[in-house]
């Protein structure tokens, strides 16, 4: 199905997107506290990118950096780690 719609010779796409993750990782960095000493941090960072429900059109949405505690309950990114596909390939 095309979500590409064709009137009086003008063109637009309307699409259904969904958000998934393709990848994510934890990233840890060393910065320093209000006295000058090291501290690492984790943080998460995941890729992400929209999928067209109904014609499986996709676009990059580039990634995006978070703290655990909230990575922990981003639902789009435990759906992907939820996903048997992905368990599958590893």
């Amino acid at each position: 199905m095309s979500c590409s719609k064709h009137v009086l010779n003008l063109h637009w796409e309307h699409h259904s997107w969904h958000t998934r993750v393709t990848l994510a990782e934890d990233v840890t960095a060393e910065e320093n506290s209000m006295w000058g000493c090291p501290v690492d941090r984790t943080e998460v960072r995941c890729f992400k990118e929209d999928v067209c429900t109904a014609c499986g059109a996709v676009r990059s949405r580039g990634a995006c950096v978070c703290d655990t505690a909230k990575a922990a309950q981003c639902p789009v990114r435990l759906a992907w780690i939820d996903d048997p596909q992905r368990s599958a390939a590893n």
